[in-house]
């Protein structure tokens, strides 16, 4: 058995290059590493290996498990986050049979338990004090005229009674939703360079490459869905602008077209990554502040929508 100091900086490694581009090539005590990271299995890498790679993703454990996978001449060592037990359990089990023909080395982690103080139970303030949002979510029974209308008596409220108790539950689902599409998305779009490096690798087999392409396409699609409903959530917490910034002008200009499927692959990662950046500090800002850099960018709504294009641009080229 490794020593533990080997196991943390091993696991803070694979940490490290769990975000793509990133794709390290090290030493090994199992065998030198063919390939690691956020890649696929090498081409050599036997069948089995291949099938269970793929099935992660057929699958969807990749959802509820932010997984590092290393391959080796022997097998596969696995780093992983636990997000979703399940998924653990599963995918666990679908590495069962292989143990006793390959070495199979799993290293799982689970994040802490968190405990919630009394400013968690409220809305963020950042959206607690966004006024469009505020409106939008008051009361959805009152849309349509009602909510401004002072002929409208108010809700009695009880006695010692939060008044906002409400409006704050359902700005609160409102963030969580959202970040947990923002995840989805980001998730999924991580996903992708590996997926295409497989599915339009001309020394593979031709089903695997059809798997994978399939994967790749499913994976796509889910990207698109949830960048989509991402922007029907914000379009109610984002001021209504009657121009769009010079900044999003020059954003809209035609992305560079990919050189190969690998590199629209990661544009779309690239791109889903920092709108997901993004997404998350607009809900817990770092210093209650807009940055030099969001000044630049343009609105999440048409970074939202210049990923969208960049998604369907990709679909193409899976589609030829």
């Amino acid at each position: 058995m490794r020593p533990n100091i080997a196991l943390l900086f091993g696991f803070t490694l694979a940490l490290a290059v769990s975000t793509w581009p990133s794709n390290p090539e090290a030493g090994s005590a199992t065998g030198a590493r063919l390939k690691s990271g956020a890649g696929p299995p090498p081409v050599a890498a036997p069948p089995a290996i291949w099938d269970a790679w793929l099935r992660f993703h057929e699958a969807e454990y990749c959802q509820g498990l932010d997984t590092v996978f290393v391959f080796h001449k022997n097998g596969l060592e696995v780093w992983c986050r636990i997000e979703d037990e399940r998924s653990y359990q599963r995918f666990s089990e679908l590495l069962s049979p292989l143990r006793a023909t390959h070495q199979i080395d799993m290293y799982p982690t689970r994040p802490p338990a968190e405990k919630k103080s009394s400013d968690e139970k409220n809305p963020p303030p950042s959206l607690w004090n966004n006024d469009e949002l505020r409106t939008y979510l008051r009361d959805p029974f009152l849309r349509g005229g009602h909510l401004n209308n002072p002929e409208t008596p108010p809700a009695p409220i009880t006695a010692g009674a939060d008044p906002d108790f409400m409006l704050k539950q359902r700005i609160m689902m409102f963030a969580d939703q959202t970040l947990d599409w923002e995840r989805r998305m980001n998730r999924y779009a991580g996903d992708l360079p590996a997926l295409a490096d497989a599915a339009f690798n001309s020394g593979m087999p031709k089903e695997i490459r059809s798997r994978a392409a399939a994967i790749c396409l499913a994976h796509t699609q889910a990207v698109d869905r949830y960048a989509e409903k991402l922007g029907l959530n914000l379009t109610q917490a984002l001021p209504r602008g009657t121009k769009k910034s010079s900044g999003a002008a020059e954003q809209e200009k035609a992305a560079p077209a990919a050189s190969s499927p690998r590199d629209a692959a990661i544009q779309v990662a690239d791109s889903a990554q920092s709108v997901a950046r993004r997404i998350y500090r607009f809900i817990h800002p770092t210093h209650y502040t807009v940055g030099l850099l969001d000044l630049r960018e343009p609105s999440l709504l048409e970074s939202l929508k210049s990923l969208r294009k960049l998604v369907a641009g990709f679909q193409r080229t899976l589609s030829k």
